[in-house]
């Protein structure tokens, strides 16, 4: 990025923004008449692609002070909207971490090698202490408002902008729930899902809407005895995101999950392409390439991964199966870990890359291990134990911004997805 800076601050002294052809014709006839060299001239179009592929957080530190057109150009949403889709999507970690007998979580940035499976780790700072980032969308982050235990709060970790919710009518401490903040395509909005039991159902709220209240939806199950799990110890959790538009949520069944497109806001049952009647932990799922993921523990020898194709049409595809015997594990020791104690927590470089935690018989602390697909090769991470807790958040930087919860509704309701 260091080698761009250079290139823009040549455009700045040769071309000066949104100028018109007019006053660019006339300024090559004056310096025409002085003997001098003209500058080329870039249209506002040029202007526009070049600037949109450069990263979001170069663009809010640096560019944008280069000059008042620039900045008001960065600043519109159709620009945003094209620059997020542009930004590198990055895995956020969140390591958990006691301080004052309160749990919080450090969060990381995980930057995968771009040659070798390898991986480097590197703070986060948060805008505001105590934080707990619970999912992203589009550069937005919601998190567990630190100063309203009640509440959750929206906001942007590079533009600084946040908006704390109202409380949702279920009373939920945001404890032991699951939320999660998506963009609906279609009305253009971006919505929190959230639900904390059963009997309180789905609570949505939409961000852009005039009421600034909850909505109350019926939850996935008709009745008392259709949930798979025990009403009482079961505890919803954060849903795996698809693109910012499908949540799912593992209800502990050995046959479907509980499904949600955020943009028509139904629960539906999404049936599995596998069943295993004794045990429902061999399933594990995670967003990979932009689609859901099984994977299956078939034995200790062979997990199987699953691709949901057709969300609709609840289309599975078996793409890969990880067999001991046929991979190339990459370690001194020569013993291949038990791989029904691997459990995948994210997918890297477009899911080429998945990352497994495994378990000691303790429970307390986890080693860490990359699976390349390609290569069928299998190595540990050295010297890394990754605590019990951690979580996976895929993220993109985004310039949405707004000044004050006042006028957040408006900026956030016109910010658009190509």
């Amino acid at each position: 990025m260091d080698e761009e800076l250079p290139e823009i601050k040549r455009c700045k002294s040769k071309v000066p923004a949104m100028m018109s052809k007019t006053k660019m014709k006339e300024k090559v006839l004056t310096n025409e008449d002085a003997g001098e060299h003209s500058p080329p001239y870039l249209s506002e179009e040029i202007i526009f692609q070049v600037l949109t592929r450069l990263p979001a957080t170069y663009l809010h530190d640096k560019v944008r002070y280069i000059c008042k057109p620039w900045h008001n150009l960065i600043s519109s949403t159709g620009f945003i909207a094209k620059n997020t889709q542009q930004n590198k999507r990055e895995l956020l970690v969140l390591v958990p971490c006691t301080t004052n007998t309160k749990l919080s979580y450090e969060v990381k940035l995980l930057e995968m090698d771009d040659k070798t499976i390898d991986f480097n780790l590197t703070n986060v700072p948060l805008p505001r202490m105590g934080d707990i980032i619970r999912s992203s969308c589009n550069g937005l982050i919601l998190v567990n408002d630190p100063k309203h235990s009640q509440s959750l709060c929206v906001m942007n970790m590079l533009t600084k902008s946040s908006l704390t919710l109202p409380q949702c009518p279920s009373y939920c401490p945001h404890e032991k729930c699951g939320a999660a903040i998506g963009f609906d395509p279609s009305a253009k909005v971006y919505k929190v899902v959230h639900i904390y039991a059963d009997r309180f159902g789905f609570e949505i709220f939409t961000l852009g809407v005039s009421d600034n209240a909850w909505k109350s939806m019926p939850g996935p199950f008709r009745s008392s005895n259709e949930p798979p799990f025990i009403i009482h110890t079961f505890e919803w959790s954060d849903p795996v995101c698809i693109n910012g538009q499908v949540f799912h949520w593992n209800v502990d069944s050995n046959s479907y999950i509980v499904s949600m497109d955020v943009s028509d806001e139904i629960p539906r049952k999404t049936f599995l392409p596998v069943h295993h009647s004794r045990n429902i932990h061999r399933f594990n799922f995670l967003e990979m390439g932009g689609k859901l993921a099984l994977l299956y523990h078939v034995s200790s020898i062979q997990i199987d991964v699953w691709i949901l194709e057709d969300f609709p049409g609840q289309n599975w595809i078996k793409t890969h199966s990880i067999l001991a015997e046929s991979i190339k594990y990459t370690m001194n020791s020569c013993c291949l870990p038990d791989f029904l104690k691997l459990f995948a927590v994210a997918a890297l470089r477009d899911g080429e890359v998945l990352i497994f935690r495994h378990r000691n018989n303790n429970y307390t602390s986890v080693h860490c291990y990359l699976y390349d697909i390609r290569q069928r090769e299998l190595k540990k991470k050295k010297n890394m134990i990754m605590k019990e807790g951690s979580k996976f958040i895929h993220h993109r930087s985004s310039l949405i911004q707004w000044k004050n919860e006042e006028v957040e509704a408006k900026r956030l309701a016109i910010s658009t997805s190509p």
